[in-house]
């Protein structure tokens, strides 16, 4: 009980890859399971019973105690493995092996003693760093885990850094901010004009009330609300630095990111993440390119499904063109479900040389913890100290739910 407890609070380090949700698991829960078992070895022992109930422990443990806090399908899913592994009738042999470490050799067992300084003397010579694959992880997730440490530990610094002007010459913090917003504004791309826009979405295949279409329309309004907010931030920044205007509010805010390199936070409340400024403002850029592209030249062979800022509309959107494509079979939308199928052999974007007859291709996704063979066709596990691998080219499709069901059940057998 006391390892299962152990294994699921340390999982919360690996940060996603960990638990989708950072539960709060404390002692109240260990304190609970344990006078439930003890209350249940009770039970057992006045029904002499020849052994647990080991559904009943496993269901109280993963589902009731500590499933109490858990809200995540996948996170309940991994709870319950956990119980199984930890919670059958094999545990009960002298000796038993919890885990067995293959690079060090150490072997996590259960004492077989009922004295307490066996206990101590088995923690004891635990190891002083445990190895990922004891949580069930790839040896992969302790970088993941030293790299939250250090962004953590680096964020910590940056917050404390003196803020005042610079010595010895160099630039002060206010200079360099401002050199920084100039630079920005000779990249920063121009607003999309409405009347240009509405114009052109006349002129691409179906009209103006295309799904797709109007999803571009959507994706334009929303990429001009960001570019005229970065624009008039680093507007007035510079004026605020020159005096000609008050440095209060947001701008304070935005002098501090600018300067370390961050996100204003007034940026990403209505754009999207990023790790520092310099990929958010490359992110902008190429967002921008493929929407004018998009609106210019036609639709695109291939999507950069993470450069919209709703993939989810997209996919309904290509959800109900297809469900139009087939108004002569009576589809109804409600019926259509959404396929996805990695393309085999595996293609690159610009390697495309026409777009589907139906559904979409789409790219810029990436996987964490696994890797795609495109040989094999299947997931497999990732190269050593190789955190993201690029998934290729998907198809996308809908098609009726029957069949899409019957395509997942032949997929997984």
């Amino acid at each position: 009980m006391c390892f299962l407890h152990s294994i699921v609070q340390e999982r919360r380090k690996f940060g996603p890859i960990g638990w989708n949700v950072p539960y709060e698991f404390n002692a109240s829960d260990l304190s609970a399971c344990t006078q439930f078992l003890q209350n249940h070895l009770l039970e057992m022992d006045a029904k002499k019973a020849p052994a647990p109930t080991w559904e009943t422990v496993r269901y109280m443990i993963s589902s009731i105690q500590y499933g109490g806090r858990i809200t995540d399908d996948f996170d309940q899913l991994l709870m319950d493995t956990y119980a199984e592994k930890y919670f059958h009738q094999g545990v009960l042999q002298p000796n038993y092996e919890l885990y067995k470490d293959d690079r060090s050799g150490f072997s996590y067992r259960v004492p077989d003693s009922t004295d307490i300084d066996a206990f101590r003397a088995a923690v004891e010579v635990l190891p002083g760093q445990e190895s990922p694959e004891i949580f069930g992880l790839h040896p992969n997730a302790d970088l993941t885990f030293r790299t939250l440490q250090v962004q953590e530990g680096m964020a910590t610094i940056l917050d404390t850094m003196p803020k005042g002007a610079g010595t010895g010459g160099g630039l002060s913090r206010e200079e360099t901010v401002d050199h920084i917003c100039e630079d920005l504004l000779s990249k920063i791309p121009p607003l999309f004009d409405k009347e240009e826009v509405r114009d052109r979405l006349k002129k691409l295949p179906g009209g103006p009330t295309q799904p797709l279409t109007v999803h571009l329309r959507q994706e334009i309004d929303r990429m001009n609300i960001i570019i005229k907010l970065a624009t008039t931030t680093l507007q007035n920044l510079r004026l605020a630095i020159a005096g000609t205007i008050a440095l209060s509010g947001n701008l304070i805010d935005a002098v501090d990111a600018l300067f370390m390199a961050r996100i204003p936070e007034a940026w990403l409340k209505k754009s999207w993440e990023a790790a520092t400024l310099g990929n958010w403002f490359s992110g902008l850029l190429q967002r921008q390119d493929q929407l004018a592209r998009w609106l210019t030249m036609g639709r695109p062979r291939a999507y950069w499904l993470t450069g919209f800022f709703n993939p989810q509309g997209f996919l309904t959107a290509m959800k109900q063109e297809v469900n139009r494509k087939h108004a002569a079979d009576k589809w109804a939308l409600d019926d259509v479900v959404m396929t996805s199928e990695v393309t085999h052999p595996p293609k690159e974007f610009e390697t495309l040389k026409e777009s589907p007859a139906e559904g979409v291709y789409i790219y810029g996704l990436f996987l964490d913890g696994c890797a795609w063979s495109g040989r094999e066709n299947k997931l497999v596990d990732p190269e050593p100290k190789k955190l993201y691998c690029p998934l290729p080219v998907l198809y996308v499709t809908g098609v009726q739910a029957k069949v899409g069901f019957d395509w997942l059940s032949r997929m997984l057998i």
